[in-house]
């Protein structure tokens, strides 16, 4: 018995590190292609469910009141990026996005007018990490600034003359999650969650106190290219 346990550690002795070495090198990296698979330059289009969040506050010296309305649509748009493995398990990496939504708030004011909001153009940059679960496959979360445009329309049938109409860009940051498959050595695919929060809008006049803030949850699917 003791002399098999002896023949059975010297045959494994040999192909634990062989094993070891097809997906992890001497400088810790992923080896047999898996570098390639997640590190270097990348291009996505991307689309998915989009839900924006308005809310409303208004503080005076007797009394508060809050309205919270989401409405939801579709985003689109593309992301380019740059990915590095940095060891056997994980990646960093840099990117830059824009996309634009299909969402339109519209609040009436009973008499036939309406106020409407639309998020225009959405410009992110930002970082991400993330941790290999096998060398095609990786989990990540990233976050950064956001920068999002928001178009106001006001049109009232009675009085034409007082339509109004304007945009405005609001900063912000953004943070979020996901899960990226390799597909080949140039062909990915993933899904992500994102969160992003604008600066709003705050009006003080004495005790009396409006703020008009925006938040969007986002759910994207993205298809890309690395190069």
């Amino acid at each position: 018995m003791r002399k098999m346990m002896m023949l059975v550690s010297l045959v494994a002795a040999p192909a634990t590190p062989a094993l070891a070495q097809s997906y992890a090198g001497h400088d810790g990296l992923p080896q047999n292609g898996a570098a390639e698979t997640v590190s270097g330059l990348r291009i996505e289009p991307r689309i998915g469910y989009d839900r924006v969040v308005t809310e409303l506050n208004v503080e005076s010296a007797t009394d508060t009141a809050s309205v919270r309305e989401g409405n939801s649509g579709v985003t689109y748009g593309g992301e380019v990026g740059y990915d590095v493995a940095v060891n056997v398990g994980t990646v960093l990496g840099i990117y830059g996005g824009i996309e634009g939504s299909s969402v339109k708030q519209c609040f009436p004011d009973g008499f036939g007018a309406e106020t409407c909001l639309k998020p225009g153009r959405n410009l992110t940059a930002g970082v991400r990490g993330g941790y290999l679960l096998n060398p095609t496959t990786l989990l990540y979360i990233k976050g950064g600034y956001s920068n999002g445009q928001i178009r106001l329309g006001y049109n009232d049938p009675n009085s034409p003359e007082d339509d109004v109409r304007g945009v405005d860009n609001l900063s912000g940051f953004h943070v979020g999650a996901g899960v990226q498959a390799g597909f080949g050595r140039k062909f990915y695919g993933k899904l992500e969650y994102v969160y992003t929060d604008y600066n709003g809008y705050e009006i003080v006049d004495g005790s009396d106190k409006a703020s008009l803030d925006f938040s969007r949850h986002q759910v994207v699917a993205g298809l890309g290219v690395r190069f």
